[in-house]
């Protein structure tokens, strides 16, 4: 098998720092995405724990390997998803794990997600943080960075109005946005964290109903976040 080539929004990446495309670009499809939804969106997945904020927010994680060798890009579940000193938060988190490589189109999915970076940003081999969040009101608390190298938010499921992303530049002072544009079902938004901050505004209800937001927040991680030490 050839090794995956490099996807046509690369060039939008690499020079702006970030790119959204549909899920029809990204070799995706309306069935794969309910294939998604219906298996890891519901509550025997997604938990919602103390002190997480937003407060109201459910969510699942999976920490993947990736190594990019000739014969194409290989994938193996980590064996930790502890996240340590992010988000202001400097304790270790543990959240509940689901391995989304038992699942063949999620694995598809990453696959495509990670050939979405131009060839010279990819790391020989690295990880793959995966987060499965719902939220209902605020999607995120304030315009922030990750810390790691790249941020892909895909949006799987959406109720209501609001939660539209705003890109910033660093300068906390500066409060124009560089970007923003409101994720529908379906759209992947990929950047470059260490040129933005980030924010979403809250979620808008429907009259008569509850708004609700089904996303895949992403990172490829910096190689100090996970021990690289693997055979």
């Amino acid at each position: 098998m050839a090794p995956e080539a490099v996807h046509p929004c690369s060039t939008k990446l690499r020079n702006d720092g970030y790119a959204l495309l549909t899920e029809a670009e990204l070799g995706f499809s309306p069935d794969d995405r309910e294939r998604l939804h219906r298996t890891f969106f519901h509550s025997g997945v997604l938990k919602r724990y103390e002190n997480d904020l937003p407060a109201d927010r459910e969510r699942a994680r999976d920490v993947v390997r990736f190594e990019w060798t000739r014969s194409g890009l290989r994938l193996s579940e980590h064996d930790t998803i502890t996240i340590v000193n992010r988000g202001e938060r400097p304790e270790p988190r543990e959240y509940g794990r689901v391995e989304v490589l038992q699942d063949p189109v999620f694995e598809r999915w990453i696959r495509r997600a990670l050939t979405l970076l131009p060839t010279e940003w990819r790391d020989p081999r690295g990880t793959f943080g995966v987060n499965l969040f719902r939220t209902f009101t605020n999607v995120v608390t304030k315009p922030h960075q990750d810390g790691e190298r790249f941020i892909f938010i895909y949006v799987v499921d959406k109720i209501g109005e609001g939660a539209e992303s705003w890109l910033y530049g660093l300068d906390e002072h500066d409060d124009v946005p560089v970007f923003r544009g409101t994720l529908n079902p379906g759209d992947m938004f990929v950047f470059e964290d260490a040129r933005f901050r980030h924010n979403v505004t809250p979620l808008v209800d429907p009259p008569g109903g509850r708004a609700r937001r089904d996303a895949l927040v992403c990172t490829v991680n910096y190689s100090d976040t996970y021990s690289l030490d693997w055979d």
